[in-house]
């Protein structure tokens, strides 16, 4: 080779495979055939080829924007996690580029990509309810992108992360339940692979545990998060010989959602059955709807930090930061005996 210095494109030419095979297996990504990579070194040495690295640092460093996937802005869950993100990173002069997956495993992934083409800085994901996209983030922690996960994670990842603990909250709701003396205890869950439907069912079965009280198969229902799913679960429940007399549900928007058609049904919360949800909201408030508050502004302001910590370091720490919660008890889940009958 000439003294002039071989590219990327050079050794793609010279082995007849794509500019993105060779980048891929320079930077170590497990996307691709261990042969291959093996192949794409050989010929970087043989030509002598060094990663430009200044150069790719100085283009991801001009873009001064960070992207922020989240599920849905449909509750005020994710829009105040973006608020406290735009809170620590707008004074430092970054533009967030925000997109909402919808719930689509497939939106996220397009919306991910999209992000990294428009060469964000760094990303902070909460995933969609049927997210399969961990190759997707793996091969982005490989090629070093800084990313953080809030609220719904991919455990199988090796990644910073804030969240609260899930477990720990749901056991004290459904301790809560059990000490105001109801024994049929449904669960609404969510959606069986996302991190939070996992905690959450977790500390549910071990509040029973702790209370000698035994797991009803019957009464624990995958239904999803989205309101609508609520539907679901009430006509199930409703239809058992032995109805539940609470229902644990995954979070608001399905919580808020059970009382709305227990109503239709003529019951009254708590009288007839009792109501918690997750992730206070509002509507929840305005309906006493007992839940646990999350400190969404904090979550969004932590990860921010996070995030540009990365940014600044990319060989800083991997942190999980778990942050406080609070079980706000209203009217939904009165104990039986300060119900009316």
């Amino acid at each position: 080779m000439s003294s002039s210095k071989a590219t990327i494109k050079d050794i793609a030419r010279a082995l007849g495979v794509s500019v993105a095979t060779v980048s891929r297996a320079i930077n170590g990504s497990h996307e691709i055939h261990p042969l291959t990579k093996e192949k794409v070194l050989e010929k970087a040495k043989e030509l002598c080829y060094k990663p430009n690295i200044q150069a790719r640092n100085l283009l991801k460093k001009r873009s001064n924007m960070i992207g922020v996937v989240v599920p849905e802005f449909v509750t005020f869950f994710f829009p105040e996690i973006i608020i406290g993100i735009q809170e620590v990173v707008n004074k430092l002069g970054y533009q967030v580029l925000i997109c909402q997956s919808n719930e689509s495993s497939s939106l996220e992934s397009r919306n991910v990509k999209m992000l990294e083409e428009s060469m964000v800085e760094g990303m902070i994901v909460s995933v969609a309810k049927n997210s399969r996209n961990i190759d997707l983030y793996q091969r982005l922690i490989n090629e070093r992108m800084p990313i953080v996960f809030v609220n719904r994670v991919i455990s199988e990842l090796n990644a910073s992360q804030v969240v609260i603990d899930d477990r720990k909250w749901a056991f004290k709701l459904t301790e809560h339940l059990i000490k105001c003396g109801y024994k049929r205890i449904a669960h609404l869950a969510g959606n069986d692979h996302l991190s939070v439907t996992k905690a959450r069912m977790q500390g549910y079965l071990n509040a029973l545990a702790a209370y000698d009280i035994p797991v009803n198969e019957n009464l624990i229902m995958y239904v999803g998060v989205q309101q609508e799913r609520a539907k679901t679960g009430i006509d199930y429940l409703m239809s058992l010989k032995e109805k539940p007399d609470a229902i644990f549900a995954i979070n608001d928007p399905i919580a808020v959602g059970c009382m709305l058609e227990l109503k239709k049904r003529g019951l009254k919360v708590p009288d007839d059955i009792a109501v918690t949800g997750f992730s206070e909201s509002p509507i929840g408030r305005i309906m006493e709807l007992t839940s646990v508050f999350q400190p969404t502004f904090e979550i969004g302001k932590k990860a921010a930090e996070l995030l540009l910590k990365q940014i600044k370091d990319y060989n800083a720490p991997v942190e999980t930061v778990i942050l406080d919660a609070k079980l706000n008890i209203r009217n939904s889940s009165l104990p039986l005996s300060k119900r009316v009958h």
